[in-house]
């Protein structure tokens, strides 16, 4: 700035003042540019120095290929471990960012036929006025299964694009993933429900059960007016000719929401499975049996905050909007997850077969999804050319 100003034809009091530093300073950083030996240009590079030098991000590269599955904090604990200098999980999230060691798994996303899409649109557009409020007298519910040894496609990995075959990121399986655990749950915006061991796989006689057990008692506590709605899917044991005879025994205490087939993503208690999967699995030491696994797994389910499950009940309306938009099909940052992870921006003028090219070069994808996303595309294009 000195040597600009000067330059500019200022005068040394005027320069000095301009930059705030003394005359004798703007005489001596002039006078030395005057002979040569002050270059007048930018630094090759500006800021602090990196936190992780290349050393630094070599010994990180090393950690990750020992554990894929660690996760950021893991990672930062261990680049800590006899360092002069710590550094924060953030610093490590932008080292992993930039040597491309990225978070995957396999993506995911709803077969979705042109019927599904169509109920699914349907159904957006029959509760499009619902606000928070409504939603929050629905008492959500459904099964899952957790394995003992984790084989199910629910860990994540670090690795690099070129690594997708490497024996490291490849799932070794056990026979029966050395066993698994069903449960049934429910919740909704007011309190959690019953987390419900399942022997064996649910059918419509343990269902009938678990509907006198837990569900009408949960419904005639929280929903004292009888103004509670009771969700669950389309799974063959909810639809049984013996419930849907149940349910109308109790159609003047509570009702049932209609729900679209093949629709998990707009069901909030999905992520509430993936919250007691991440708490079970940072338990150390890690359960041992399926015993072990079934205490974990209620004493995880009791103790999910109250902010969580009530903020996945507010965010029905948000759902709904997106497949609204989305037309019936899976909501919209799903479907273009795929093109925005392979760097691709979807236009008008995009060519489909440069998008199928490079999906098909990755190799590393849900074949399904791709065509819901080539699909996608094609009608929002139909759609902007009406």
């Amino acid at each position: 700035m000195i040597i600009g100003f000067r330059a500019k034809g200022g005068s040394i009091s005027e320069t000095a003042e301009f930059v705030n530093c003394s005359r004798a300073a703007v005489v001596k950083v002039y006078r030395a540019w005057q002979n040569g030996t002050v270059q007048n240009q930018r630094r090759g590079k500006c800021g602090a120095p990196r936190a992780i030098d290349d050393r630094g991000e070599r010994r990180l590269r090393r950690c990750v290929r020992a554990d894929r599955r660690a996760t950021v904090e893991q990672l930062t604990t261990k680049m800590n471990q006899g360092a002069t200098k710590s550094v924060s999980q953030s610093t490590i999230q932008r080292t992993l960012l930039r040597l491309g060691l990225r978070s995957r798994r396999l993506v995911r996303a709803p077969m979705l036929t042109a019927v599904h899409r169509r109920r699914r649109l349907e159904f957006a557009r029959q509760y499009s006025s619902w606000t928070s409020t409504e939603w929050r007298q629905v008492a959500f519910s459904d099964e899952s299964r957790f394995m003992l040894h984790r084989t199910d496609g629910r860990w994540r990995i670090r690795r690099e694009t070129s690594e997708r075959n490497h024996p490291a990121t490849i799932a070794g399986t056990v026979q029966a993933g050395g066993g698994s655990i069903m449960v049934w749950g429910m919740f909704s915006w007011h309190s959690l429900g019953s987390l419900i061991i399942v022997e064996g796989t649910m059918d419509q006689y343990k269902y009938a059960s678990v509907l006198a057990d837990h569900v009408h008692p949960y419904m005639r506590i929280v929903f004292p007016q009888d103004d509670g709605i009771f969700q669950q899917d389309n799974a063959r044991c909810h639809t049984a000719a013996s419930v849907r005879a149940w349910f109308e025994e109790h159609q003047d205490e509570f009702t049932v929401l209609p729900w679209p087939a093949n629709s998990p993503d707009l069901n909030p208690i999905e992520h509430l499975w993936d919250h007691l999967d991440r708490v079970v699995r940072a338990m150390d030491p890690q359960p041992r049996n399926l015993a072990q696994l079934a205490t974990a797994l209620e004493s995880a389910w009791l103790n999910i905050p109250e902010n969580t499950f009530r903020d996945l009940c507010d965010s029905l309306p948000a759902r709904l909007a997106a497949v609204r938009s989305a037309k019936g099909r899976a909501r919209k940052e799903d479907l273009q997850n795929l093109a925005t992870e392979l760097g691709v921006q979807v236009t008008a003028d995009l060519k489909i077969v440069d998008l199928k090219q490079k999906i098909i070069e990755s190799r590393d994808y849900d074949e399904v999804f791709v065509k819901e996303v080539l699909n996608t595309i094609i009608e929002d294009r139909k759609d902007r050319r009406k």
